[in-house]
């Protein structure tokens, strides 16, 4: 059996680990988004987690709605508007 460790090279940094949410919010950020029109869900605490750091870093803006079609609606018209991706997470 190989160990691994002979074939990894001390040169190289380990992996930063990160969260589904962190993944999620890193990659919103890399595509420009600044605004997410979101439903808030237990099955999304990771997520808001992610988005809530970011928002206190003042990199992304987390707008809440109470219905998920107002969500999208939302995230149509700013679309429309700004003539920027629209982005709705529920």
């Amino acid at each position: 059996m190989v160990d691994i460790r002979e074939r990894t090279s001390p040169n190289v940094a380990p992996a930063q680990t990160m969260t589904g949410g962190q993944a999620l919010v890193a990659s919103l950020l890399a595509n420009g988004i600044d605004t997410v029109f979101a439903l808030p869900g237990v099955q999304l605490d990771g997520a808001f987690d992610a988005l809530y750091d970011a928002q206190r870093l003042g990199r992304l803006r987390v707008l809440h709605v109470r219905h998920e079609q107002t969500a999208a609606y939302m995230a149509d018209g700013y679309a429309r508007v700004t003539g920027r991706v629209g982005t709705c997470l529920v």
